[in-house]
């Protein structure tokens, strides 16, 4: 492998929560940056199975994992290590009615937030093409495809 190259490629799966013009996002309270909340698939673990236990160990609320959206995938380098990742986004609801105004953190290093989708360029939102893809209209968007690849600092 050349220098630089990732050792292994992560599959993430995410979800679009959407409420009143909002998505909710997750925010490293470390890092002062958001993502669409989500976490690694396990072995074994199909995306819709990942996804739904990424929000019940990290907010406590159960969700039901809807229609795929996008596909992404992103090299980057993240702490001076590269990165390679794929990230599985899908619709998801909270299962057991509306959204909450506040949606809990059980993980002190995480937090919740809803933005609207015309701020979400000042939220910190990674990676930049999930971030364009949402502002383009996401799901919304028929002219987008249900692919995204990129390669940051390139």
């Amino acid at each position: 492998m050349p220098p630089g190259t990732p050792k292994s490629i992560e599959l993430i799966s995410r979800g679009l929560a959407a409420r009143d013009g909002r998505v909710l996002l997750c925010r490293s309270l470390k890092h002062d940056y958001a993502y669409l909340p989500g976490g690694h698939v396990e072995p074994g673990e199909t995306a819709a199975e990942a996804l739904a236990r990424e929000f019940l160990e990290e907010t406590g609320l159960r969700v039901r994992v809807g229609g795929f959206l996008l596909a992404h995938e992103n090299l980057f380098e993240q702490q001076g290590k590269p990165r390679h990742e794929y990230s599985l986004l899908f619709h998801v609801e909270h299962a057991e009615g509306p959204w909450l105004d506040e949606v809990p953190s059980l993980e002190g290093k995480i937090s919740f937030e809803w933005a609207e989708v015309a701020a979400l360029p000042e939220t910190g939102l990674v990676p930049p093409a999930m971030l364009a893809w949402l502002t383009a209209g996401g799901p919304d968007n028929p002219d987008q495809p249900p692919w995204v690849s990129q390669r940051q600092g390139a």
